[in-house]
């Protein structure tokens, strides 16, 4: 698994305008996941040390919307229901886009 180095999270940090170093620890859980997520959702087979410019802004962006209080998506008064959307924004995706592989699977 890969394991950031501190350039790379002063980089991922930089990239949301983030300073200081009270959210390392965070960046330093997220940023392997996030880079396997976006692996496999491009079907990628780099290696961290050859990660494409838009998966870092990928990786940085999706961490950067999960440090903000997720949007509340509805809301019921009667017994108290919420529920919150935490899901990543399309725009998050797009980022993904041009290195995203073409699977094929064989016809059975």
């Amino acid at each position: 698994m890969w394991e950031p180095t501190q350039e790379e999270l002063d980089q991922l940090k930089q990239m949301n305008n983030i300073t200081g170093a009270k959210h390392d620890g965070f960046y330093r859980a997220m940023a392997p996941i996030l880079f396997d997520v976006a692996k496999d959702h491009c079907n990628g087979r780099w290696e961290p040390s050859e990660m494409p410019q838009g998966v870092r802004l990928f990786i940085a962006k999706a961490i950067q919307f999960n440090t903000q209080s997720t949007g509340l998506k509805g809301r019921v008064m009667g017994t108290v229901s919420y529920s919150y959307d935490t899901e990543f924004p399309k725009a998050i995706w797009t980022y993904l886009r041009p290195y995203k592989r073409v699977r094929f699977h064989a016809l059975r």
